[in-house]
This record gives structure tokens, C-alpha cells and sequence, in this order.
């Protein structure tokens, strides 16, 4: 195997990786108790690319608990907003100094005189200011919200909660949840932003009309810069839009950050277009930092209804394979750190990259958990094309039960898919229990030289206890393609399938390198598929890969375990709707650090220990 100056460079990532390695040498002590996920424990350790980190952002400083601490600049004008108390006429705008307010904002004395009107108090807020206006908590106000642009990333304008209790919520009917289309040097926080009127789980239904949550892009003279949505609510619209630099003329997205919202149930019917949680279109991007998601919750997005029938029909929001939790084109300077991705009608995360070599670039997936849908991570959909997708990093994620509730009515549990890479590390990953007797297609990591593709390291990776994948054409790892491949190794990975699924599908292609994997199968035959034939493991070690090992699964603590199983020793119940139901209870004022991606990830992995 020769290794290349990109194989060197992710060999990098992986040394530095300190979440505790699923190989054959690691060796820890687990146990299935809630002590090995207690609150008080540190938290795990922020795995993150050598080419884009949470620090390239500039976030604010942040509290204990991981959340932004909001405080004023020394001539912010701030102004409180309470739909209960608040009168527009007595509404008075404070000093950051005030008395009245006190040592916090947050928390003012009841001594102030706050507004009742959204619109009324946002007079009195100035562009390029570090303006803050502070919404009452438990508060409802009918309107969308329209924010300010702030003077710099270190003094942003600030739109809030304040008081104790539920977040305040802006019920946005069939309107935008944020009203602006441009926005910079901004944070809001703390916000629930619900198209109530076409929610169907909700008591004010009316019908399916509405608008996205937010829709935001750049223009030539309008950057969209220095965002922070943190601990926001954005639920039943029907997309959520930010579109970059789609020509020359116009400026690209600059940090651009997303950390600890809740997007939920977003669905669209037919004449609506397509619906994703997010959908980003990076065109013209130079690359940097555009776009930090980081402990998001993303749930049921691109969906109302499950299909009547396999196909393409959105008729009262069914669910189709055009809709998806988050779906990012053409993206350059991108990271994906601790989100949770749960029930997409069709894929978790999709990526596209349609303009030609590192059209998609400096992308990093990691330590994030994927539950349900019907395909986990893909990246390299659409047009084929040579190394589109150039330095890509997808580590350290769980992916659990994909293809469980098939939204689509299709019978697919594809996890994780990528095509035409210019350099990129797939390791570290565990792809976990298909279960479903009705999915007949399903595969835990897909390569494809469709095109080109080159310098791909797939390492250490662990795949285990799917079913489905009975075709000679259709094994849990595939590797194949039509065009170049050069330097793509598949080394020290763990292959374990159910009596239905065979191990490898490989059409023998050049470029692609088998060394040091591992194999369990209930199978006596039939382990992998070669050019359509199939072979035992002795042919494969002969022909194909000559250090393969076979192993069994006595090797690893308790790889059974699964998120029933985590919410049970939480003492939450046992069931994946106690669990989704206590993700939806996070938020700044009710946060549990065992509910997010790295502690539940941290969990299962430990099952694997040795």
C-alpha cells in the first residue's frame, strides 16, 4: 500500500483522536449502568479536523454549561418585551448600566417597564449597534422577528429570553419564522419559532400553507456573517434556506453557526418544492469557516406522513426521497460536530457537489448520532463527476436502526455512501442494528469511484448487526465503480453481518485496497461477493486480501447496546419515544449533557471495548 501526502495528513486526525478506539488493542472496563453516562462527568472530548475546528468560528465565550454567555456592550440600548405585562406605550429602553436592570440582564428586577409588542420595541433598536432586546419567557406573540445587524463579531446585537420558564414563542402561522433575508454580527437565542397553523400535532391546525423558518443569502453588497441561532425552536415550516455566493457578485456565508436548536417536523406538499430541516447552497464559497452546526437536534424533517406508496407524491406531506434533515450543495468550510439526526423521510445528511473538482470541499463530520431514515450520511449524490468532493472527514459518528420506520416506503438501510473524493478519512464509525425484515437493500458504507476518486482512507470503522443485504451485489461494505480509482484503502475495519447480509460486495476493481480487516459471519458460504460471484473467506484471503482475520464478537463488552437501552439507564424510560420525547424537553434553562451525541456515542462505543 502506498501511502500518499493525503493518507499522511488524515493518519494525523486519527492519531489525535481521544475517544477511545474500537480496535482489537483497546482495552477499558465498561458496565451498563447509568455511572458510565453521570452528569458530572467531564465531558468527552471535542473531536475535530486539523482543517476546521469549533475555534476557526469565533463564538462568544460560553458559561459551564456550553451556552453562550449574553451580556451587553458599554452603550447597548436594550429593551424588554413581555406579551402578559408589557405595555407599549410605558415601554422604556435601558442603558446597559441601568438600575434597573441589575448585575444581569437576564434576570432584571421587577422594577423594569418592559414592552408589549414586538414590532414597537424593535423601533427602537439601531442597525450596526449592539442593540439587545430581550423577549419575556413564556410569552406569545403572533409575528415573525425581525433583527438587526450588529456593529462587529465582538459586539453583536442580541435577540433573547429572559425571565424563568418555557422559551417565548412566536406562533408564525403560515409566515416566516425570521423576517430578515441578510443578517450579520447576530445572535438569537433562546427562542421558539412555530408555523403553528400548520402543525397537525398541535391544537391550532388549520391546513398545510406556509413558509420556511428562515431564508436567508447573500447578496453583493450583503454578507451574511458572524451568526450565532443558539437554543432556538424551529418547528413545522417548511424549509429552513441559507444560499451563499450562487454567482460571482455575491458574497459567501462566513460563520455562519447553528449550536443546541431543536428543528423539528418540517414537511411540504405537492407545488411546495422539496423540504429539508436545512437546505445550504455554498456556490462561489471560498472555503474557511462558513458553516458550524454543533449539537442541533434534528427530528422528522422532509415528512408529515409516511408514503402511501414508494415514490415521489408529497400529497399531505409524505414523506419522499427528495426531502432530508439537513442537505448541503456545493459546501466548502463545513463541520458537523454533535448533532443528533433522527427519522428523515430519506437521508440524515445529504451532500452534492455540481460544479466540477472540489466543487464540495474542507468538510467534517463528527461524533454525531444518526437514528432511523432510510440512508445515514451520502455523500457524493447527483451528477457524477471526478474528485468533486475534495478533503472530506466523516469519524467518529453512530448510525443506529437506519431503515427502521421507512418514511418513504421504500425498503433501503444505506448508512453511509461517498463518491468521487479527492482525499477524505472514513473512520471510527459504528454502524449498528438493521433489524427490519421489510428492508431488503441495505449496505453500512458504500465507495464509488463513479467517476474519480483517489487518496480515501476507510479505517477502523465497525459494522455490526445488519440484516438485509442477501445480494451478491449488495454486501455491508461495497466497493465499486466504473471510473479511476487510485489509493483507496480499507484497512482494520470490523465486519459482522446477520444470516441475510453477505460482508463485501467488490468488483475487483484497481486502485482499491484491502488490508488487516476483520470478518464474523453466521454464514458457512456466501461471505463476499467478487464480480458477482460469490466466495468464502479462504478464497477472499487467498485472492484478495492475504492479513484478513476472522474474529468473533465475544471480543467486545456489550455491542447490543442501543439507545432503549441508554435512555433505560438514565432511569427515562425504555422505549425511542421516552428518548425522543427527552430531547425535546433540552433547552439553556433544562440542559442535560447525557441527552447529546458525544455522551450517547461515548456510551455505545464502550460496549465495543475490550
Amino acid at each position: 500500500m502506498i501511502l500518499t501526502k493525503n493518507h499522511l495528513y488524515n493518519l494525523i486526525f486519527i492519531l489525535f483522536v481521544s475517544m477511545g478506539s474500537c480496535s482489537k488493542d483497546t482495552e477499558s472496563e465498561t458496565s451498563d449502568s447509568p455511572q458510565t453516562v453521570d452528569q458530572e462527568e467531564e465531558e468527552p472530548s471535542t473531536v475535530i479536523a486539523s482543517f476546521i475546528t469549533t475555534n476557526d468560528f469565533d463564538l462568544p465565550s460560553q458559561n459551564s454549561d456550553g451556552f453562550t454567555i449574553l451580556t451587553p456592550s458599554s452603550d447597548s440600548k436594550i429593551v424588554y418585551v413581555d406579551s402578559n405585562s408589557g405595555n407599549d406605550t410605558t415601554g422604556e429602553v435601558y442603558d446597559s448600566n441601568a438600575q434597573e436592570i441589575g448585575q444581569n440582564m437576564l434576570m432584571p428586577t421587577t422594577s423594569i417597564k418592559p414592552f408589549a409588542s414586538i414590532d414597537a420595541a424593535k423601533s427602537n433598536m439601531r442597525n450596526d449597534a449592539p442593540d439587545i432586546m430581550l423577549l419575556a419567557a413564556g410569552g406569545v406573540w403572533d409575528v415573525g422577528l425581525t433583527v438587526t445587524r450588529g456593529r462587529s463579531n465582538e459586539e453583536r446585537s442580541i435577540y433573547a429570553a429572559y425571565g424563568s420558564g418555557s422559551r417565548p414563542l412566536l406562533r408564525t402561522g403560515d409566515g416566516r419564522g425570521i423576517l430578515n433575508k441578510q443578517i450579520s454580527n447576530t445572535i438569537i437565542s433562546g427562542i421558539k419559532f412555530w408555523a403553528h397553523t400548520r402543525d397537525d400535532e398541535g391544537p391550532y391546525f388549520e391546513n398545510q400553507e406556509g413558509s420556511d423558518g428562515f431564508n436567508f443569502y447573500t447578496r453583493d453588497d450583503a454578507a451574511i456573517e458572524n451568526v450565532l441561532i443558539e437554543d432556538c425552536m424551529f418547528r413545522s415550516y417548511k424549509n429552513n434556506v441559507l444560499t451563499g455566493a450562487t454567482d460571482a457578485t455575491r458574497l459567501p456565508f462566513d460563520k455562519f453557526v447553528m449550536r443546541r436548536n431543536i428543528i423539528s417536523r418540517n414537511y411540504a406538499t405537492n407545488g411546495q418544492g422539496h423540504s429539508q430541516g436545512i437546505y445550504y447552497n455554498g456556490e462561489g464559497a471560498s472555503g474557511g469557516t462558513s458553516v458550524l452546526l454543533e449539537e442541533n437536534i434534528f427530528d422528522h424533517n422532509g415528512w408529515r406522513l409516511q408514503s402511501y406508496s414508494p415514490g415521489q407524491d408529497a400529497t399531505d406531506g409524505q414523506a419522499t426521497y427528495f426531502n432530508h434533515n439537513t442537505y448541503f450543495a456545493n459546501a466548502k468550510g463545513v463541520l458537523f460536530y454533535g448533532n443528533i439526526f433522527l427519522r428523515a423521510s430519506s437521508i440524515g445528511t445529504k451532500w452534492t457537489a455540481n460544479n466540477g473538482e472540489s466543487s464540495a470541499q474542507d468538510i467534517a463530520i463528527i461524533d454525531n448520532l444518526f437514528i432511523d431514515g432510510e440512508l445515514g450520511i451520502s455523500m457524493g449524490g447527483n451528477n457524477p463527476g471526478a474528485y468533486r468532493f475534495k478533503d472530506i472527514l466523516i469519524s467518529n459518528n453512530v448510525l443506529l436502526n437506519v431503515g427502521e420506520s421507512r418514511p418513504t416506503n421504500r425498503n433501503l438501510a444505506w448508512n453511509i455512501s461517498a463518491s468521487d473524493w479527492d482525499g477524505g478519512t472514513i473512520s471510527e464509525n459504528l454502524i449498528l442494528h438493521q433489524e427490519n425484515d421489510q428492508v431488503t437493500s441495505t449496505y453500512g458504507i458504500a465507495l464509488s469511484s463513479s467517476t474519480a476518486m483517489r487518496d480515501v482512507f476507510v479505517s477502523k470503522n465497525i459494522i455490526y448487526g445488519l440484516s438485509g443485504a442477501s445480494d451478491k451485489n449488495r454486501g455491508l461494505l461495497i466497493a465499486n465503480g466504473s471510473g479511476n480509482a487510485t489509493n483507496i484503502d480499507i484497512t482494520e475495519n470490523y465486519l459482522h453481518n446477520s444470516e441475510s447480509s453477505g460482508l463485501i460486495t467488490f468488483n475487483n476493481q484497481d486502485g482499491f485496497f484491502f488490508s488487516g480487516n476483520f470478518y464474523n459471519s453466521s454464514r458457512v458460504q456466501e461471505w463476499f461477493g467478487v464480480e458477482e460471484v460469490w466466495q468464502n473467506f479462504d478464497t477472499w484471503l487467498e485472492e484478495i486480501e492475504n492479513d484478513a482475520e476472522v474474529f468473533d464478537t465475544d471480543i467486545w463488552a456489550n455491542p447490543e447496546r442501543d439507545i432503549e437501552m441508554y435512555t433505560s439507564t438514565l432511569g427515562l424510560g425504555n422505549t425511542k419515544q421516552k428518548f425522543i420525547d427527552q430531547l425535546y424537553l433540552q433547552s439553556r434553562a433544562n440542559w442535560n449533557p447525557a441527552l447529546t451525541a458525544p455522551f450517547i456515542n461515548r456510551w455505545i462505543r464502550e460496549g465495543f471495548a475490550r
